[in-house]
């Protein structure tokens, strides 16, 4: 365990990375974090600043931290602005006189250098001299040995992980190089420590520490998937982490509160930054023709990894629309900081489609969450236009698959099943497809942009081309959402009403389907909805392959529909 230790804190950045581990490291030490680290305000060297126990005499004092990344050597004891001597002096000097608390200037000062490398024996003479000359404060150096040791000893102990826990962490790091690893070790792994929550207010100290060494176990991890060059696990590894995180939630309602939420904010950090990380790699690929195809030695292949993609970016740029409505009315900056991130997503996901053809010809029924994900983004951006666009021309392109070639959408979604299919011709020619709910969603989105052309295009596409599909839709119920976080919540809950009849008119379609979202809508009362993070539940489709919740674009519809609607004596 202290090797991986060693090599994931030898990594970290110092500005919120190695901060931020340190400043969870004191609290498991029980300080009192009076600030940390702030973009903006000059802080006289001190990067965090603590009271609480010190361990070596049990005395309580004042910690007055600075982090630097790296080695301590002559290169950064002086100059350079960033270096560690002048930030040395600054805080003797200067903080200590004027920062301090009035109800701390009677506590004794330790002034720690905290860094992530090893103390180089050139240092050592200058570090002597200068404590020597502020021999009025104590001081100390906690080197990367210092900081694993402290953690391995307080956040990675026995207590937290059994043995059998650490061997699937180590377990789970040495899967890494395998673009398919399906993480069942650290579902377990999860498991095992959220096992120990305790669901009563006097547990509230014990689980957020329990909740810390979740975050830092997938810090971990992902930092190793980094290593891998692999951000994609990184994000799949975080889904898991945020739904396993947010079933807690849903399941002690009554007991979250802001510091709860905080450290679930935390982790949503976290997963911004392998995101954009990822983003930075996958976004100029969506520009190449065909960029998608590269180690693809098929079309099903090709298809299957271009769909994922298309669903990674799309629930990117949704998430940060959702970590942006947090912020509203809050911080100006950072809401227009992540729209634009937003946007980018939006560009890379037409950018994806234009030059990646062969998205217009899903082959599993369930790819359909992935266009949800890429509509729901560009109708949140604004964008109907484009929508309107993709319709036609998956319009256009499952017309030409199915009549020339007998592609469609498999609605058992058995990967094997759409291999076979895609090489044996002869059982492709003869095969009845039975079912789609892809179809009657697409359908239904022409109603959500408000578009009688597209409607009456998937009309005639049904009536003409699918003559022999059943129209099916499926919704979650009531217990949908205790299996929600975890697996696939269908077929165990919700219905999925089939042989579903399109109407001859635009109009009418609208007003059943708009009275249906209105009357019939149960998941309106499931927590991440009726708290704004509506993000939770696309997140969970995404990952465990449940379908979107039709509410998800039907509520688009009473945008384009007056209530009036509803009573007019036509219907």
């Amino acid at each position: 365990m202290k090797l991986i230790l060693t090599d994931y804190i030898a990594s970290l950045k110092e500005d919120r990375e190695l901060d931020s581990l340190l400043q969870d490291l004191l609290r498991e030490y029980d300080f009192e974090i009076i600030y940390g680290p702030q973009k903006g305000v000059r802080q006289y060297g001190v990067d965090i600043y603590a009271v609480g126990l010190d361990a070596d005499d049990n005395q309580k004092k004042v910690f007055l931290i600075t982090v630097k990344q790296g080695n301590l050597d002559r290169k950064n004891w002086q100059g350079s602005v960033q270096a560690l001597e002048p930030s040395l002096t600054e805080i003797a000097t200067v903080f200590v006189r004027n920062n301090l608390a009035p109800e701390h200037r009677t506590l004794p000062i330790k002034i720690i250098v905290a860094h992530n490398g090893v103390n180089e024996p050139a240092i050592q003479q200058n570090w002597v001299a200068f404590t020597e000359q502020y021999n009025q404060y104590q001081f100390s150096i906690w080197q990367l040995e210092t900081i694993v040791n402290m953690v391995h000893d307080r956040m990675i102990s026995e207590k937290v992980l059994s043995d059998e826990g650490r061997m699937m962490l180590r377990k789970i790091i040495v899967y890494l190089f395998n673009p398919d690893y399906d993480f069942l070790d650290y579902k377990v792994l999860l498991d095992e420590i959220l096992n120990q929550f305790i669901p009563e207010e006097k547990g509230k100290k014990q689980n957020i520490k329990l909740l810390r060494k979740v975050t830092l176990i997938l810090s971990i991890i992902i930092s190793y998937c980094e290593r891998e060059d692999d951000s994609r696990l990184g994000l799949k590894a975080s889904e898991i982490t945020l739904l396993r995180f947010w079933k807690l939630i849903n399941t002690n309602e009554k007991l979250i509160d802001k510091d709860y939420f905080n450290e679930f904010i935390h982790m949503l950090v976290i997963r911004k930054n392998v995101t954009l990380l990822y983003l930075s790699k996958i976004l100029p690929v969506c520009e190449i023709k065909d960029g998608f195809s590269r180690h693809s030695g098929d079309s099903v292949t090709y298809n299957m990894i271009t769909y994922e993609h298309l669903g990674l970016i799309s629930l990117a740029g949704l998430e940060f629309l959702q970590i942006g409505e947090l912020y509203e009315n809050k911080n100006d900056e950072v809401v227009t900081t992540l729209k634009e991130y937003a946007l980018r997503c939006a560009e890379g996901i037409i950018n994806l489609f234009n030059n990646n053809r062969i998205v217009f010809n899903p082959r599993a029924d369930n790819q359909v969450i992935e266009i949800n994900l890429a509509f729901i983004l560009l109708m949140k951006l604004e964008k109907q236009n484009d929508i309107r666009t993709l319709l036609i021309e998956f319009n256009n392109e499952l017309a030409h698959a199915k009549i020339f070639l007998n592609i469609a959408p498999l609605y058992s979604n058995n990967i094997d099943e759409i291999f076979e299919l895609d090489i044996n011709y002869k059982k492709r020619q003869e095969y009845k497809y039975g079912s789609s709910s892809l179809l009657t969603t697409l359908t239904e989105w022409g109603i959500s942009i408000n578009d009688p052309k597209v409607y009456d295009a998937f009309l005639t596409l049904i009536k003409n081309v699918f003559t022999e599909f059943d129209l099916t839709l499926w919704f979650p119920d009531s217990k949908t959402e205790d299996s929600l976080y975890t697996q696939c919540a269908l077929p165990a809950t919700g219905y999925c009403l089939s042989n579903i009849k399109l109407t001859e008119t635009f109009e009418d379609f609208k007003f059943l389907t708009l009275v249906d979202h209105i009357h019939n809508c149960p998941e309106e009362e499931y927590l991440f909805i009726k708290n704004k993070f509506w993000s939770i539940g696309l997140i969970a489709s995404r990952h465990y392959r449940t379908y979107v919740f039709p509410y998800y674009w039907r509520q688009f519809i009473e945008n384009s529909c007056p209530v009036s609607v509803i009573t007019s004596p036509e219907h």
